[in-house]
């Protein structure tokens, strides 16, 4: 996996469960899915400008640590939510 697609991806997990978070699963079904597609191409937009500044575009990760990144990523948000809540 490319280094600048396993950082979207983490970007986007950590993005979007602060955001079902604080919607609480509670939106309505079109203002959710809007919400979701515009935080997607935030990302997306962000990433494509902020990492050819570092030249990290092409760096190949190998797959033992694009899979700890995601779960790494998953555990923090979720810790981040938990701290957050109590």
């Amino acid at each position: 996996m490319k280094l600048h697609t396993l950082i979207e991806y983490c970007l986007l997990i950590f993005c979007s469960g602060a955001y079902f978070a604080f919607l609480g699963f509670r939106s309505n079904g079109l203002t959710f899915i809007i919400g979701v597609i515009i935080l997607y191409i935030i990302i997306n937009f962000s990433t494509k400008k902020i990492l050819p500044r570092y030249h990290l575009e092409n760096k190949k990760m190998s797959v033992l640590i694009s899979v700890l990144s995601i779960i790494g990523t998953v555990f923090i948000t979720m810790l981040i939510l938990t701290i957050l809540v109590t």
